[in-house]
């Protein structure tokens, strides 16, 4: 008789608080679908939603209890009793990422809800709440069924969100990221299937105990190393990484700007966990072919990134193509794992970079959605309309001005300085010196046009600027706003949260 795993419900809070989020915003449509005055109950769900999400990650991790759910049971090896093996773990990577999607998440959602019309507020909701559960599953996925339905749980709903816009841009961009889905998750499947071909195992620890033995055929070591490479460039699509980024700068200009934020913070952090998981969890004994096919990956992603964003005069624009160039940052210490010893260092430096990366965009993203919304040009804007933004609005140009900073690594966003000396130093420590120079190379180039949009936010306006646009902050921007800079300015006086974000063992 087949034996039913049990569900841990409490280690799924976190993944089940957004989907009963959703539940009940489209059990709300239903009841009242046209009622324009239920606007605000939509929008008091979606956020609740992301609360308790939230309120259940802090949960776990003040409990430190090592929980697993949907687990099957081990068997006698030749070493002895075999562990059971869990589809879903939770563990410091796990919380850690699910902190930084809800986190980015619920400020995406605060600077949407004065967008939408009252009759988009359903679908958007659904979309931006199925997309989190999907960031928080994958998180915590440990066997290659999970990990391939929770990434595109989270990928998917991005496509409804771009097209939200409602115009030809919109719709163009809501295309544009549908394809590319779509051939992500074609090569993803493949290389997981090659994957499984090669160790006949579906469960992370025990594809990584198949592959470690010392008498794996070449042959095996062939079809499991094809497999990483597909998987890799599927997900790389998710991360916007050279050369599977084509799509970004399209469909940030083309999304309403807070969901290009959410593509920014919560898709990047979806796009990293599927990394983790399947190389540092699934695929280090093989740390020593995929450590530099990663690396390469990262430093062609960070330089033709901040190439292309050196010539880009539209924020939005601009800011998309700086996401491409940071996505290489992100990936660029799991570039310095050699072995299987030194892939959790190479983990911890970029899931702590991530953590810098995201509280500085979702300061930054959220000055320009405030800008857009009160110009004539709308969400094509220039980086000539920050010019004397300090004098105008000084609250919001301190809070840009210190996300470039964080962003550029340059004082006093010694959050951002920090965080690439993390990036950087597994690099030095494991000698993948020309990766590291071409590092630091980058840090000159990202510190040139982040410099560039700083300075005019103190310079004197020029003859042909025009009229000044001056806004009022409702008080859900004025809360993102004061929260993304709270956050930067705490992780600049305390940096060593980004320095040693994740402690231990990865699990």
């Amino acid at each position: 008789m087949t034996r039913v795993p049990s569900v841990d419900w409490v280690a799924l809070a976190p993944v089940v608080a957004p989907l009963l989020g959703v539940v009940l915003v489209l059990v709300v449509d239903a009841v009242a679908p046209r009622a324009a005055r239920l606007a605000r109950v939509h929008d008091a769900l979606a956020v609740a939603g992301l609360v308790a999400a939230g309120a259940a990650v802090t949960w776990l991790a003040v409990d430190g209890a090592a929980r697993s759910t949907v687990c099957v049971p081990g068997g006698d090896g030749e070493a002895g009793l075999v562990l059971p093996s869990c589809s879903y773990v939770v563990s410091d990577l796990t919380l850690t990422l699910q902190a930084i999607a809800v986190v980015g998440a619920l400020g995406c959602l605060l600077l949407a809800v004065d967008g939408p019309a009252a009759a988009d507020r359903t679908p958007h909701h659904v979309l931006l709440l199925s997309a989190v559960a999907g960031v928080a599953a994958l998180a915590g996925a440990r066997d290659l069924a999970t990990l391939v339905i929770a990434l595109e749980t989270a990928s998917l709903p991005a496509v409804g969100l771009v097209a939200l816009r409602r115009d030809a841009q919109g719709a163009q961009a809501g295309i544009t990221l549908l394809l590319t889905a779509v051939a992500s998750l074609g090569l993803l499947l493949l290389g997981v299937a090659l994957i499984h071909a090669a160790t006949g195992e579906l469960h992370l620890d025990r594809i990584a105990t198949a592959l470690s033995g010392p008498d794996l055929s070449g042959a095996v070591l062939a079809v499991a190393g094809l497999g990483t490479v597909l998987g890799v460039a599927g997900i790389g699509f998710k991360l916007s990484a050279v050369p599977f980024h084509l799509w970004t700068p399209d469909t940030y200009a083309g999304a309403p700007l807070p969901i290009a934020a959410f593509l920014a913070v919560v898709s990047k952090t979806a796009g990293l966990a599927a990394v983790v998981v399947l190389l540092a969890l699934g695929l280090p004994a093989l740390a020593g072919s995929w450590g530099l096919v990663v690396a390469v990956l990262a430093a062609v992603t960070v330089t033709v990134g901040n190439l292309v964003a050196l010539r880009q005069r539209v924020a939005v624009r601009l800011l998309a193509w700086s996401t491409v160039a940071q996505a290489g940052w992100v990936l660029l210490p799991l570039g310095a794992a050699v072995d299987a010893a030194s892939v959790p260092t190479a983990v911890a430096a970029s899931v702590g970079y991530l953590v810098a990366y995201a509280a500085a965009t979702l300061a930054v993203f959220t000055v320009v959605v405030l800008l857009a919304r009160h110009h004539p040009a709308g969400e094509e804007h220039t980086l000539a309309d920050y010019r004397g933004l300090a004098r105008r609005e000084p609250v919001a140009a301190a809070v840009l001005g210190f996300g470039l900073a964080c962003l550029a690594g340059l004082p006093p966003g010694v959050m951002g300085l920090v965080a690439k000396l993390v990036a950087v130093r597994p690099l030095v420590d494991n000698g993948v010196w020309v990766i590291a120079v071409i590092a630091a190379v980058n840090v000159v180039l990202g510190v040139l046009y982040y410099l560039r949009w700083g300075a005019l936010l103190v310079a004197a306006p020029g003859a042909g600027d025009g009229a000044p646009v001056t806004w009022r902050v409702r008080p859900a921007e004025g809360l993102v706003l004061g929260g993304a800079a709270a956050l930067c300015v705490a992780f600049s006086v305390l940096p060593q949260v980004v320095a040693g974000v994740l402690p231990g063992v990865l699990r």
